[in-house]
């Protein structure tokens, strides 16, 4: 931790001195982003994602449109499914969830 705190501190300092304009620095990549990046799920990890929370809220949805007055629980359910299959397939899926 010591180690890759020092050394982006070292690139930073790097690219700001004035000394250094001749010289390009390559800014480091972290194990950790290259890890996550291969592992990625790509677009195929994404829309299973987006359809899975799709179907797990819009079922919510329709359950607490049964709860609410004046409201459908069809087209609450549909609505939440729609706004979460939009929002997962924008967003992807969390970190957490594909580690």
């Amino acid at each position: 931790m010591a180690d890759d705190i020092e050394r982006l501190l070292r690139e930073v300092n790097a690219m700001n001195s004035p000394a250094s304009t001749g010289r390009s620095v390559e800014p480091s990549r972290s194990r950790d982003v290259t890890k996550s990046e291969e592992s990625s799920g790509g677009a195929g990890g994404r829309l299973a994602f987006a359809v899975g929370s799709g179907l797990v809220l819009g079922g919510a949805g329709w359950f607490f449109g049964l709860l609410m007055p004046f409201v459908g629980s069809f087209s609450a359910g549909v609505g939440a499914a729609l706004g979460a299959f939009t929002a997962s397939l924008i967003a992807g899926p969390p970190r957490w969830f594909s580690s």
